[in-house]
């Protein structure tokens, strides 16, 4: 899959939001009262009376009444009100096939000031309301008022809303900002300039791995299937598809729900968007995906899984292959140093192997001892114990089998990290750290 696709412009699919929205059409509003306390005028009135009326008609052209909308929306403050109003403009967002009136409004900026004043309200039905009619305006906007957008104020209001404890409220939020990454400039701000939104979008898919069922009335495969959509989105872009696994740790968290996916879309999903990776930046993708066993992944899914979809089983043996191509040319070596850039350590055969590490060992020094210095950033920024376990034991290694290396790792600052580690709360850090202190103090009284 290497084409844009043609995401629906502002599609929510949320059964406790379209059971609100169909209160929310039907709840009394006092507008003649409104029109004698004088928050309204009796012109305004009488426009609103025949718009409901050619409304409940089935009149196919309602936009002229757009402006109207949009002005009670920013005059009256009852929420109940502004909620029926933002409705309303969103169904002629959705049915218009022309709408000269609401263009106007996106191209002014006036509609963008009006609904960015909605999400300031403590009302998230209201907030995601005006969020997913600018997203619809936005879509089908052309490229002068897309470049002007405020996409990061949007993203900062959809990311506050994917913390919300009502799930409904967090799988609307991710499927507006699936929505907006229709848009090419959107991929950039959120990637770049929206790091709250960025995270808890991963956030979301890494809390929604063990879960079962659904979170409140939200299925779980929904929101894994919204949230690896907006990664699939994210990945046409190869200045993000050359960081995102490196920075977000995507790839195994994706290989997890695809060994457990019952939805067919979530693994077909999951396979596109690796095709991506890989077509937009195999080099810096392929070690990542080979750490996080990918290619057994693949293996799985075909032999275990009898999917209905002839297309997703081709999809999933073009990728085996490609990933098996990958892995065919590499060494040992080769697979020890994309284990260690990945930073996903685990006690695979060569950490063990002496032999090994007679071997290689002179490699480490290559490239300004690029390997040394990788062992040392996972000791600095990983987590888990068997991955900071295996980098002190590895640095152990390469001091025992190149006594001048523990002059580099006093250097970079690695031994007072292994020194740190000896205090670890984990039994197996702390001892793969005291043996690694060991190994330095040994070869110290050996020179």
């Amino acid at each position: 899959m290497t084409a844009i696709p043609d995401v629906p412009a502002a599609m929510v699919n949320n059964q406790f939001f379209d059971e609100f929205t169909d209160k929310v059409r039907v709840k009394p509003i006092p507008w003649e009262g409104y029109s004698r306390a004088g928050l309204i005028s009796s012109t305004e009135l009488g426009q609103l009376k025949e718009f409901q009326q050619q409304q409940q008609q089935g009149t196919a052209e309602l936009s002229k009444f757009a402006p109207l909308l949009l002005h009670l929306v920013e005059r009256l403050s009852s929420i109940d009100a502004q909620q029926y109003l933002l409705v309303c403009l969103d169904d002629l967002v959705e049915n218009r096939s022309s709408s000269r009136p609401l263009d106007e409004a996106m191209q002014s900026g006036e509609l963008s000031r009006i609904l960015f004043r909605c999400m300031d309200k403590k009302d998230d039905y209201l907030g995601l309301k005006a969020g997913k009619i600018l997203v619809g305006m936005v879509a089908t906007s052309d490229t002068s008022v897309q470049r002007e957008f405020a996409f990061a104020r949007l993203f900062a209001y959809l990311a506050g809303c994917m913390q919300s404890e009502l799930a409904s409220v967090g799988d609307v939020a991710i499927q507006i900002v699936q929505s907006a990454l229709r848009v090419r400039r959107a991929r950039s701000v959120l990637y770049t300039s929206s790091p709250a939104c960025m995270t808890a979008l991963v956030g979301a898919l890494k809390n929604s791995v063990g879960q079962r069922g659904a979170r409140g009335v939200v299925a779980v495969p929904q929101t894994q299937y919204a949230v690896v959509f907006c990664l699939w989105l994210l990945t046409f872009e190869r200045s993000i598809a050359v960081r995102l696994d490196k920075q977000h740790e995507v790839v195994p968290v994706m290989v997890e729900i695809a060994r457990n996916a019952v939805k067919e879309k979530v693994v077909r999903i999951i396979v596109a968007t690796w095709h991506n990776m890989l077509a937009q930046a195999a080099s810096a993708n392929v070690p990542g995906m080979l750490a996080a066993k990918v290619p057994g992944c693949l293996a799985t899914l075909t032999a275990g899984r009898n999917f209905k979809d002839a297309d997703l089983r081709a999809e999933i043996k073009e990728l085996a292959e490609e990933m098996a191509g990958h892995a065919g040319v590499m060494t040992t070596w080769d697979e020890y140093v994309n284990e260690v850039r990945s930073g996903r350590l685990e006690w695979s055969p060569a950490h063990r192997s002496e032999q090994f590490w007679k071997l290689h060992v002179r490699k480490m020094d290559e490239d300004d001892h690029r390997v040394v210095r990788d062992l040392a950033k996972v000791l600095e920024t990983g987590s888990g114990e068997t991955v900071l376990a295996v980098a002190c034991h590895d640095l152990a290694q390469y001091v025992k089998f190149n006594p001048d290396g523990k002059r580099l790792l006093a250097r970079i600052g690695a031994k007072a990290r292994v020194m740190a580690m000896m205090t670890s709360e984990h039994k197996e850090v702390r001892y793969e750290a005291l043996l690694c202190v060991q190994q330095i103090m040994l070869n110290a009284w050996q020179n």
